[in-house]
């Protein structure tokens, strides 16, 4: 479905590609994370850059390096191996999808040529469609910035589709969701998303892409969540992910299938970045 049938923003303010990559075991070349290096030198490097870009930079393109955190990855209703065994992700973010095409083209080549794949996940940047000045006010105002890799080390990665149930629904019925909900006593029964992840706004960045192509297509994900924290505030998100989780609090959930949540950590460089490998 497309968002102009979902009373959704059509507006696309950036793109965005999640590169997976694994590497057959054995040892790696050095010449790889060289040339590797080279792919993002007209790039910036987000694991450097405290806030939010430049609009120079977003033009450019930015990339960020994370080597997977053995152990915390975990799977969820869809299965999706090259996700859940990749042994590293590059992000990347920019204005337009040009220069993003042309990294992954020039990743994928060095992959292979070296025994190994990669999976991409692409999505766009949109305004915030279920947003209310209240609600800008309660979940954004006071949100966490993007930060340097020293600062905020960790990161989770969190595809995810809804069901078709959900795309049926009136969007007032969707958008409903996202508030606590009372009974007839005015007593609260529901937190909703909102409350629910609450916990998160002030201690993990959390940013949200949405299927380029539309939403309910087969093969697709909806949306990917990508969220970065420090090392301290790991405990946060899984509490957060947790009430999310509960449709008994968060109702929404009953209409969500997920995909791998991918835990990484962020590097500088890609020697760091192929270190596991």
């Amino acid at each position: 479905m497309q968002p102009q049938h979902l009373n959704m923003t059509t507006t696309v303010t950036g793109h965005q590609l999640f590169l997976f990559f694994s590497l057959a075991d054995g040892e790696v070349d050095g010449k790889l994370a060289d040339a590797i290096d080279l792919l993002g030198q007209h790039m910036e490097n987000m694991h450097d850059v405290d806030g939010g870009p430049s609009d120079e930079a977003f033009e450019r393109g930015r990339f960020q390096l994370l080597r997977a955190e053995a152990g915390l990855t975990s799977e969820q209703q869809i299965v999706h191996p090259a996700l859940t065994e990749a042994h590293g992700l590059i992000r990347l973010e920019g204005a337009s999808l040009g220069p993003l095409k042309e990294y992954e083209t020039g990743l994928r080549t060095l992959m292979e040529a070296a025994g190994g794949s990669v999976e991409t996940l692409a999505g766009v940047m949109r305004p915030r469609s279920y947003t209310s000045h209240a609600m800008t006010e309660f979940a954004y105002a006071h949100a966490l910035p993007p930060g340097k890799g020293e600062k905020y080390p960790l990161a989770a990665v969190t595809p995810m589709n809804k069901t078709d149930a959900w795309w049926q629904m009136d969007f007032l019925h969707r958008e409903s969701f996202f508030l606590p909900r009372y009974d007839e006593n005015e007593n609260m029964v529901v937190k909703g998303h909102a409350l629910a992840s609450a916990a998160g706004v002030p201690n993990i960045n959390r940013r949200l892409v949405h299927a380029p192509e539309g939403y309910g297509l087969e093969g697709n994900y909806d949306f990917v969540g990508y969220f970065e924290f420090a090392e301290a505030d790991a405990p946060v998100f899984r509490e957060v992910m947790a009430g999310l989780r509960d449709t008994s609090q968060n109702p929404e959930w009953k209409y969500v299938l997920e995909g791998p949540e991918w835990w990484g950590r962020r590097v500088s460089g890609a020697a760091a970045f192929l270190e596991r490998a």
